[in-house]
């Protein structure tokens, strides 16, 4: 739908900006300018990432990588010229692996039809690029321990639609045998939904789809002009045993909710990122048989395992807002609403075929709409369960996922 375009965008430039401060992590390592050239463009390589300097200059140990271009290739964005890396304090260790203590981009803007991004205040920690010959997959890969960027913004015909502070992202230092810890978060993200409605309606229009640019935007409607909204996550990784803990992955947005999701996965070892890298590449590369590649991607997905996950929503105050909304497109009292959604919620939960599972979703239902505070509906079985597992039982007989994963629904706890 053209409303979601911006998003859409925002989803995928956000991506190619992370993207980036993986690369700026790898670019900052030797003091001779055409190894690390080489260097650089075969780990980018092995990522699926093109890379190219225009001229690299090397001042003590400032190394400075003139006129870069990337090329992302999984992306299908074309080639971004994000101009100018500077390395600070580059060195070499025993390892013969190069180090850097911040590598900084100058601001870049990109223009697509009548999409407008920027990036400002990109600043990379503790950077690592292995050597050529290390044979640990994980210290092989393109790593650093903080990122920063100032600011990321969207504008459309010239609007601004998104708005995103205070990008960052950190991990402690590898050690093998040792968990890594990762945070990543955005302070603030600024949504101009008010904007976004009236590019829908116009791209509507200018198509001569009259109807569908007279449709009215619920999120107006229900007062939200413009969403304010911050981002936190927190995790670890144990790559030798392929544990990755999703902690937080907190989206509070203001005067509608928080949205949190907690996970424990297995099989998420360097093997598997490796396996999933060179899937990707044949997908980007073979795009008329992309098909099978993504058939390759699938199975990959069955090897992981899922040990735990919750999915919780705290209300603010959108609830109370989407009752009084229906229940005056419907000429009825908000209470009367509520009366609604508890005669149907029995009904619909009973297509599932679970008793034990209807009741209890018919409770959490029943306790939420009476004091809107949170829901939560959460999956922790006895033991890690397969993908693979998952998606024969989901084939065979859905509602017996229900007793496989040991899915729960709460409310107000």
């Amino acid at each position: 739908m053209p409303v979601m375009k911006p998003l859409y965008t925002a989803a995928r430039t956000l991506s190619v900006a992370t993207a980036l401060t993986v690369i700026f992590a790898g670019s900052a390592y030797a003091l001779d300018g055409n190894d690390v050239a080489k260097r650089l463009q075969a780990r980018f390589e092995e990522q699926g990432t093109k890379i190219e300097f225009g001229k690299v200059d090397t001042d003590g140990s400032t190394v400075t990588l003139r006129d870069t271009k990337i090329d992302f290739k999984s992306a299908e964005m074309g080639t971004f010229t994000v101009g100018d890396i500077v390395l600070t304090d580059v060195a070499e260790n025993d390892k013969g692996a190069y180090t850097a203590e911040t590598a900084t981009l100058q601001d870049f803007e990109k223009t697509d039809d009548k999409s407008t991004f920027a990036l400002k205040g990109i600043e990379i920690g503790k950077l690592y690029l292995a050597a050529d010959d290390e044979q640990d997959p994980v210290v092989k890969m393109l790593y650093y321990q903080t990122m920063k960027a100032d600011s990321f913004t969207i504008h459309e015909d010239g609007e601004e639609m998104v708005n995103m502070k205070d990008i960052y992202a950190t991990s402690t230092p590898y050690t093998k045998g040792t968990p890594v810890a990762m945070s990543f978060g955005i302070k603030s993200i600024d949504l101009d939904i008010e904007k976004m409605d009236a590019l829908r309606k116009g791209a509507d229009a200018s198509a001569g789809n009259d109807e569908a640019s007279e449709t009215p935007n619920p999120m107006i409607d229900l007062g939200y002009k413009q969403l304010s909204m911050a981002v936190t996550s927190t995790g670890s990784w144990e790559p030798e045993k392929g544990d990755l803990a999703i902690d937080k992955m907190e989206f509070d947005v203001k005067d509608v909710g928080k949205f949190d999701t907690t996970m424990k996965l297995g099989g998420y070892d360097a093997k598997f990122i490796k396996s999933v890298q060179q899937a990707s590449a044949e997908m980007s590369a073979n795009k008329e048989n992309s098909d099978a590649a993504g058939m390759a991607m699938l199975g990959l997905i069955q090897q992981l395992s899922i040990s735990k996950m919750a999915i919780r929503y705290d209300d603010s105050s959108l609830t109370p807002k989407l009752l009084d909304y229906y229940a005056k497109q419907q000429g009825i009292s908000k209470e009367d609403m509520v009366n609604q959604i508890k005669g149907i919620a029995p009904i619909m939960v009973g297509y599932l075929g679970h008793a034990d599972f209807a009741m209890q979703a018919t409770t959490a239902v029943n306790t939420y709409f009476d004091d809107p505070k949170s829901l939560t509906i959460a999956a922790k079985p006895e033991a890690p369960v397969s993908f693979a597992l998952i998606a024969a039982t989901a084939t065979a007989d859905p509602k017996k996922l229900l007793d496989l994963l040991a899915v729960k629904l709460t409310a107000n706890q």
